[in-house]
């Protein structure tokens, strides 16, 4: 059950990512400065991650109290800050904090560790992708 819910929260993740990049990338065109186009994608994505980071957080707070997921132990307060500090560690990075977690919630961070992974590898390229266009002579400087 724990890998199909992490599953569909992933894919979830993927969806959400997609369109805030087709927004961003609307964005791009429309801007004509390269200097000012790059930190307009940069505080986007930025905004994006931490929206995703905040949305996981919720999750789990949605989740916690069912008796199948387990439960989050160590240094775990409860606080709706300590889930949005161990989403943003599990999702930028292998999630090891001083949060414990304990039986199948284990399986959903391990998706989430994942799907962090994947859009911010495809945030990177977007990235990488509107630099090359701005500065390489293709787009408008």
């Amino acid at each position: 059950m724990a890998l199909l819910v992490g599953f569909a929260l992933v894919l979830a993740l993927g969806v959400f990512h997609h369109y805030a990049l087709r927004s961003l990338d609307e964005l791009r065109l429309r801007v004509r400065n390269a200097d000012m186009t790059l930190i307009a994608i940069f505080s986007g994505l930025l905004l994006i991650h931490t929206l995703e980071i905040v949305l996981y957080a919720g999750v789990y707070a949605l989740l916690l109290p069912l008796e199948w997921t387990g439960r989050f132990d160590g240094s775990f307060s409860g606080s709706f800050n300590d889930l949005i500090y161990f989403s943003g560690i599990n999702f930028s990075t292998l999630g090891y904090t001083q949060i414990k977690t304990e039986g199948s919630i284990r399986i959903i961070s391990m998706m989430q560790s994942l799907g962090g992974f994947m859009v911010l590898t495809w945030s990177a390229t977007f990235v990488y992708s509107a630099w090359s266009e701005k500065f390489s002579g293709k787009g408008e400087k």
